[in-house]
C-alpha cells in the first residue's frame, strides 16, 4: 500500500476522530458545531506498547479516546494491582477529569501500540457549560465503572 501524503493522513485522522467522538456515549448528542470545537481542541498521541498512560492517584485533567490499540485498566487492592478490564478502539477513559478534580481512579497501561486522542479539561469547559446534561451522563458512567471496579 502506498504511503499516504501528510494531507491524506491528516484527513484520515479527522475522520477517525469524528467516528470516535460520535461513538462516545456522553458526546453522541452534541451538534456538529460543538463536535467541531471538540475536534479542534483534541490532540493525537502515539503510545507504545508497555507504557503506562497514567497511574492511579495521579492528577487528572485529560480525557482520552482510543483510536487504535488495546489498553488495560488496573486498580490497586492493598499492595496488589488487579486488572479490571481491557479497553479497545473507540473506547474512552479519563472522563472523570472533565467534570471533577478527583485523582485518577485506576492505572491505564498500553497492551499494544496505541493512538489516542486527548482532550484537556480546560478545553472542554465551554462545551460543558453549554451542555450541562453531559456532566450528568459522565457521572452516571462513572457510577457504573465504580460498580465494575468493586466486583471481585
Amino acid at each position: 500500500m502506498p504511503d499516504l501524503s501528510a494531507t491524506e493522513k491528516a484527513l484520515a485522522d479527522i475522520r477517525r476522530l469524528r467516528e470516535c467522538l460520535q461513538a462516545t456515549l456522553f458526546l453522541d448528542r452534541l451538534k456538529m458545531p460543538e463536535l467541531e470545537k471538540l475536534m479542534a481542541a483534541m490532540k493525537k498521541q502515539h503510545v507504545p506498547a508497555g507504557l503506562t498512560v497514567f497511574k492511579q492517584g495521579a492528577k487528572a485533567d485529560i480525557f482520552y479516546l482510543i483510536s487504535r490499540g488495546r489498553l488495560s485498566f488496573w486498580v490497586n487492592q492493598g499492595k496488589e494491582q488487579r486488572k479490571v478490564t481491557e479497553l479497545r478502539e473507540k473506547d474512552y477513559f479519563g472522563e472523570t477529569a472533565l467534570i471533577s478534580d478527583a485523582p485518577r481512579s485506576a492505572t491505564i497501561k498500553a497492551e499494544t501500540d496505541c493512538d489516542l486522542f486527548l482532550l484537556r479539561k480546560e478545553d472542554f469547559k465551554e462545551i460543558l457549560m453549554a451542555n450541562p446534561w453531559i456532566a450528568q451522563e459522565i457521572q452516571a458512567n462513572m457510577d457504573h465503572k465504580t460498580r465494575i471496579k468493586k466486583q471481585p
